[in-house]
């Protein structure tokens, strides 16, 4: 192993990860894809990159049981230089859009929810949390397509002050997602030179490098890539696949500091203060296949009093070493928030 280093993940094609819904052969099948890969996706790819021989292009088995650390993935937008413009990361549950009244397709309206007062007339399947909450009824309907993905300043200036905004731009806080590219698929009959009868499907890859047009006219060119935090000594300018179908990715060292890397001082003061704080996951997080945090949060000395998340994101694989697929397994989404007490 290695010291820490970061890595960029540049990709040359359209990406796809796979969502786990079946993906048979019947006629106009479509495999989907996520907006990002799951962690265990990049940390599989990275070990694999660095315990592969480039020379012999054998993969070193001696290691497989090895302790290692990766820490991905994380969006980023790019220069022509492959220098880091800024950083995003997924939206925070607490944070809901809603439409202006001139129902602007620009701007929102953005509200907090929070912790509610226990009410004595409802019935939770946990004693130990409360309901989360608007502080007052909202009649406009939700926004049809907030930023999925909010740039850093954004983010820090949410989790410092999480208060209701009127008519948002959109722009400044992030961007809906990354646009997809469909692709039509047909197999072949090679002893015929024509199209099976019924093998026809479609793939939908995650375009990281796309143009964009603007009011004058003039297309510009928006790229991104993926950042991997690891101990693993990889080799830079190595060339890959990542995800489905193949596609090909370079990896980079990347000369960057860590925006998260320390807590802002005048957060930890008030979280110090108040004795409370809001943990947001960046990347899904596996807490024994439940979407509550269990004892892992409790035997750091944090008592979880609510917590606002999506469904569950169902994740497995195939194990190479065993030859057969991997245990399914439930993961907290990216974005959740757990509101936390703290006990010291």
């Amino acid at each position: 192993m290695s010291e820490t280093t970061i890595w960029l993940i540049s990709p040359r094609d359209p990406l796809i990860f796979r969502n786990g819904k079946p993906f048979t052969a019947a006629p106009g099948s479509r495999a989907e894809t996520l907006p990002l890969p799951y962690p265990g996706t990049v940390s599989g790819a990275t070990r694999t990159l660095a315990w592969t021989d480039r020379t012999t292009d054998v993969f070193d088995e001696s290691l497989i049981n090895d302790n290692y650390s990766v820490c991905a993935p994380f969006l980023v937008e790019l220069d022509v230089f492959d220098n880091v413009i800024s950083w995003f990361f997924p939206a925070p549950a607490d944070a809901v859009f809603f439409e202006t009244n001139d129902k602007s397709e620009k701007e929102a309206d953005l509200y907090d929810l929070k912790p509610m007062l226990p009410q004595e007339d409802v019935m939770l399947d946990s004693k130990d949390m409360v309901l989360c909450g608007f502080e007052k009824i909202i009649k406009p309907k939700p926004f049809r397509s907030p930023p999925s993905f909010w740039n850093w300043t954004a983010l820090v200036d949410w989790l410092r002050n999480p208060i209701s905004q009127s008519d948002v731009e959109l722009h400044t806080v992030g961007i809906d997602h990354l646009p997809l590219q469909y692709r039509i698929h047909v197999a072949m009959e090679n002893s015929l030179q024509s199209a099976k009868e019924g093998a026809l499907f479609q793939t939908s890859g995650v375009e990281f490098n796309y143009k964009t047009v603007s009011n004058s006219m003039l297309q510009e060119t928006r790229r991104f890539g993926l950042v991997v935090i690891s101990d693993l000594d990889i080799q830079g300018g190595a060339l890959s696949p990542l995800g489905g179908e193949k596609r090909f990715v370079d990896w980079l060292p990347l000369k960057t500091d860590l925006p998260f890397q320390n807590c802002p001082q005048d957060i930890q003061d008030e979280i110090v203060k108040s004795g409370y704080c809001r943990l947001l996951l960046v990347t899904p997080a596996y807490f024994g296949g439940t979407n509550l945090s269990g004892n892992t949060l409790t035997g750091l000395g944090a008592e979880v009093i609510a917590t606002i998340n999506n469904r569950f994101q169902t994740v497995s694989g195939w194990d190479y070493q065993k030859k057969r697929p991997k245990a399914t397994k439930h993961l907290v989404p990216a974005g959740s928030v757990f509101f936390l007490r703290l006990s010291d």
